[in-house]
């Protein structure tokens, strides 16, 4: 009434009436439209939107105030952007539908990160073309929000075909629609901004009046979006159907219930009080939006007691319980963030920082690859040392993509959500989440790791597909402020990348990492020897798919891993990477053990790693077994030679599963018995325990051993081949995990030593023996693996009273009805 409602006396009736009815128009039209929109997306219920105008409205009324100062172009603008953003995503999505929004690439990457957001993998080919159902809806909600982002301009200019096949807009009027079209639509929009992109993109936006209206009709961006976005975040109570609709207490809106909340529905009062929460933290936001801008400030400007869980009580009554807001709250935030990015979450291990940061580097470079179709041994990660006024430092850079000034505010310091898991990354980077790549830090927190190192650090930045270089400068750890500024001439980036250096507060650190700790490989040995800076690079990430360099001195890189030569590097040179070299033992036994290293296939012919079999007494002094993740080492292991490319779950990456599936290890397995029968068992005149270790670990992989033993009888070692032969005639035969010598005087006993395989292989030996040895049963007796291993009995029995041992004991019986194959 104040700004489109019929006045006596009224200089502007004309213009006043024009915008007045072709508001009503619009109104009539986005009835129309989301009938359509309707069609076009049976699965959502967009004809119920278009409903809530009213309310919206009705609670811009109760945020303004009778006195706010808003025209009648104001009230316009803002009543069609009410229109366009209930309907916003829907009309992004016009005319194709459902099946073409599906061809497009807003809805691939929607596809994909949910996807990815469930398994925590990168979605397969199969997965993105035969999405399961579970996924569809999700995906095309988060595909058309990511539309009417990216065509909100074009919005509030939707046409489509009446009934009659005429063409219909939501803004009817040609004059009025090319005047506000473009700024109703971005406004629409605007909601799903920062409050601080809202004042970036809108404090200086002022429309003037049309031709046809009074010149004092103008429109102030700023203010319409503000009310706009305080208006909507309204809505949230309108999901809470038990709230009241608020009136207002001075600057602050109540809401209160008509009946109490019982015990029954303590959940339903907190989801109430949280959206309260919510609207509480919105309003004050725009205010403080307001007020900087030197706009005219809301009436309603916060919720009333929405600090207090008990005095909202009051107003959300209860029944027979109390609120108390007991959440979990962190009073000291800096020293948490220290907590979970030092030693209390990586161990003091003082090389976690350089991990942390190589990864991430290559994580940008892998990214870059794939959106600008580079090829996958291009971009490089250069880490370079030195020493300056301020000590020691470390610096890891890389020609990635580069971060933006928001990406190095908000989300470089964001702790627990990492970028590549936002929307925001979908919308700066198309087609990124659908291509299939899959970040190695996801977690959010490691690059807290590098105030373990100091609390100086710089960040220098500049997005691959801009000009500018940003500098983000941390002088004094958590506890301070960052500065964010412009580069000065000779801090600019010649191309896009990050470099991100970091003071070493102390210099214990450097010689902690340069020394090599024999029991991080060899945990009884103490033995401490240092070694060079490149070789610990080798060893933090010796499968890494991205070229790494080393500059110690200005200018002068040297190449430490070429992307991906851990799949062609020379066997020994492979070994010397990952292990301790600094006895001459462990390099004797690299040279030994270099033959035997063979890739592990999986059946899609991809390599996922390189190792060998070696005996547990070899694995003790060698060391040589290694896990990696995104090319980073995750964990050592004792049961092969080699490294294995490996997916990790945990934060800390210091576990994880080889991607090897068990078919896989198998192959190769079967291979490595092959070649250990054939190869001279002898190292430094040390016997390898008559190749019993090796046997066994064949079989614990699912391998075929050959003529490798796997136990003894009597004495004698049995292989395979043999021990079918002894049970071909039994209708019993009883297995035990023992030593030869202590269960010798048992001569119808077959001993498998699990315990002597080594821990990995003695683990799975001990969990499937019954299948592994099921298989060789089955052939001799002539039934199926199911029938032997349902025939098995499985106990803890002492064999002798002298050993005073419960040993594992497995009893198979023959089937009473064999099946012959």
């Amino acid at each position: 009434m104040r700004t489109l409602g019929e006045r006596e006396a009224d200089p502007d009736r004309a213009a006043r009436e024009h915008v007045r009815e072709h508001l009503r128009r619009s109104r009539e039209r986005a009835e129309l439209a989301a009938e359509q929109i309707q069609k076009a997306y049976p699965s959502f219920g967009w004809v119920q939107r278009h409903n809530r105008f009213e309310v919206l409205w009705e609670r811009v009324d109760l945020l303004l105030g009778p006195a706010y100062p808003f025209t009648a172009a104001e009230a316009f603008v803002l009543g069609s952007a009410l229109l366009v953003q209930e309907l916003g995503a829907g009309l992004a999505g016009m005319p194709s539908g459902e099946a073409g929004l599906r061809e497009t690439q807003e809805w691939k990457d929607a596809l994909a990160a949910r996807i990815h957001q469930e398994t925590d993998r990168a979605p397969t080919p199969a997965e993105l073309k035969n999405p399961a159902e579970e996924y569809i809806l999700l995906s095309m909600e988060d595909a058309l929000q990511l539309l009417a982002l990216k065509r909100s301009r074009q919005l509030a200019l939707f046409s489509w075909k009446g009934p009659r096949g005429e063409v219909l807009h939501l803004l009817e009027d040609e004059g009025l629609r090319r005047h506000y079209g473009e700024l109703v639509g971005e406004l629409a929009q605007s909601q799903a901004w920062e409050v601080s992109e809202v004042g970036r993109v809108f404090s200086e936006r002022k429309l003037a009046a049309p031709p046809s209206a009074p010149a004092d009709w103008t429109v102030d961006a700023l203010k319409v979006a503000a009310v706009l976005r305080a208006a909507r975040t309204l809505l949230i109570e309108e999901r809470r159907r038990r709230l009241s609709r608020p009136t207002l207490v001075e600057d602050r809106l109540l809401f209160t219930t008509a009946e109490p909340f019982s015990r029954g529905e303590a959940e339903v009062f907190w989801t109430c009080f949280e959206a309260l929460r919510a609207i509480d933290r919105e309003l004050r936001d725009v205010d403080a939006l307001l007020l900087s801008q030197g706009r005219p400030r809301l009436r309603a400007r916060g919720v009333v007691d929405v600090d207090d869980a008990a005095r909202m009580s009051l107003h959300l009554k209860t029944e027979d319980w109390t609120p108390v807001d007991a959440r979990v709250h962190v009073s000291d935030m800096p020293g948490l963030l220290a907590q979970i990015g030092g030693a209390a979450l990586y161990r003091k291990d003082p090389s976690v920082p350089l991990r942390e940061l190589i990864q991430n580097a290559a994580d940008a470079v892998r990214a870059r690859r794939v959106l600008a179709n580079l090829a996958q041994d291009w971009g490089t990660v250069t880490v370079r040392v030195g020493r300056d006024a301020h000590g020691r430092w470390i610096e890891v850079c890389d020609t990635g993509l580069g971060m933006s000034e928001r990406v190095l505010t908000r989300h470089l310091l964001d702790v627990g959500r990492s970028y590549w898991m936002t929307e925001e990354m979908r919308r700066d980077y198309p087609g990124l989440a659908a291509s299939g790549f899959h970040p190695t830090g996801r977690f959010g927190v490691g690059f807290f790791s590098v105030f373990m190192w100091g609390e100086r650090l710089r960040v220098t930045s500049r997005p691959f597909q801009a000009e500018r270089t940003h500098i983000l400068e941390v002088d004094n750890g958590l506890g301070a402020h960052p500065i964010l500024r412009p580069a000065q001439p000779g801090e600019q980036l010649p191309e896009g990348g990050s470099r991100i250096r970091v003071w070493l507060a102390r210099e214990q650190d450097w010689e902690q990492m340069l020394l090599d700790r024999s029991d991080q490989w060899d945990h009884w040995s103490e033995a401490e020897e240092r070694i060079a800076f490149s070789e610990l690079l080798g060893r933090v990430c010796p499968t890494l798919d991205v070229t790494l360099q080393l500059e110690e001195r200005p200018g002068q890189a040297v190449t430490i891993i070429k992307a991906n030569d851990w799949l062609t590097l020379e066997s020994t040179r492979f070994l010397r990477r990952i292990g301790n070299t600094t006895r001459g033992v462990n390099t004797a036994l690299m040279e030994f053990l270099a033959p035997m290293v063979r890739p592990v296939l999986a059946e899609n012919g991809q390599c996922v790693g390189r190792i060998c079999i070696a005996s547990g007494s070899m694995q003790r002094w060698a060391g040589l077994s290694v896990l990696t993740a995104g090319g980073m080492r995750a964990r050592y292991s004792r049961e092969f030679t080699g490294a294995l490319l490996a997916t990790t779950d945990v934060s800390t990456r210091d576990d994880a599963e080889p991607l090897a599936m068990r078919e896989d290890l198998a192959r190769w397995a079967s291979e490595q018995a092959r070649l250990w029968e054939k190869y001279q068992l002898n190292f430094e005149g040390y016997e390898l325990h008559k190749r019993l270790d090796i046997g066994l670990a064949v079989l614990s992989c699912g391998g075929e051993p050959g003529e490798l033993p796997v136990g003894y009888r009597a004495g004698t070692a049995l292989t395979l081949g043999t021990l079918q032969e002894f049970v071909g005639d039994r209708d019993e035969v009883t297995l035990v995990d023992g030593s030869e010598r202590a269960m010798r005087k048992f001569s119808e006993l077959v001993v498998i030593p699990c315990h002597e395989a080594g821990h990995t292989a003695a683990g799975r030996l001990l969990a499937h023996l019954p299948e592994l040895i099921g298989v060789y049963l089955s052939k001799a007796w002539g039934v199926s693996i199911q029938e032997v291993v349902e025939n098995v009995q499985i106990s803890e029995k002492e064999w002798s009273s002298t050993d005073g041992r419960k040993r594992r004991t497995w009893v198979f019986q023959r089937p009473q009805t064999p099946r012959f194959h």
